[in-house]
């Protein structure tokens, strides 16, 4: 159950679309697979310190339940207002990120460093953390709650990389407009179930 829950939740993470979402898309049709596949180690790599940062560094700040409280508040109105953003977003078919080195090493620290100073990216970190630890109780089902959804991470964005023709395609027409606003409905749902379980 921990491990369907947490990969579900971490296939879920694909309606985030961000700079490492172009960066992926854009290095993937310019240099191929590896440079992709490259960044989406790099992705997933600031993820696992993420984790590893909300366990070590945090771990008595979130395991706190007043703490629990105002923590859950205010990342359900960060993903609150980020999906009344993606509602009234437009679509532009110029992405600042390109990357000019064909090194793989270069690809890995660009996805690595574009994730894990996004500040967005650590808050939801802290919101599934804690979510894992409202709802696992033992440390074995926890670990295999974030590892499922590192694992579903990690899968959306290798899809992203091995579909990126067909993603730029779609992304290039006015249909991208219509699947941001679907995207910010589905934020701000998220954002609802995050203060009912923390009500």
């Amino acid at each position: 159950m921990a491990f369907i829950e947490g990969y579900g939740i971490g296939l879920g993470m694909i309606i985030f679309i961000g700079p490492v979402f172009f960066l992926l898309l854009k290095s993937s049709l310019q240099y191929g697979y590896k440079a992709g596949v490259a960044i989406a180690l790099g992705i997933i790599f600031s993820d696992i310190i993420c984790v590893v940062l909300c366990y070590y560094g945090l771990f008595s700040f979130v395991n706190s339940t007043e703490n629990q409280f105002f923590m859950g508040l205010i990342g359900s109105l960060i993903i609150f207002i980020l999906g009344i953003s993606y509602l009234l977003k437009k679509t532009s078919k110029n992405h600042p990120f390109s990357i000019r080195s064909k090194g793989v090493l270069p690809f890995f620290l660009k996805g690595f460093s574009i994730n894990f100073f996004n500040p967005f990216v650590f808050a939801v970190w802290i919101g599934v953390y804690n979510y894992g630890q409202n709802n696992f109780n033992t440390n074995s089902s926890l670990l295999t709650f974030i590892i499922a959804v590192l694992a579903g991470i990690f899968t959306t964005d290798l899809l992203k990389v091995f579909l990126s023709k067909k993603v730029k395609k779609f992304a290039n027409t006015k249909r991208l407009e219509v699947f941001f606003k679907v995207t910010g409905i589905v934020l701000i749902i998220f954002s609802v179930r995050i203060l009912y379980s923390i009500w």
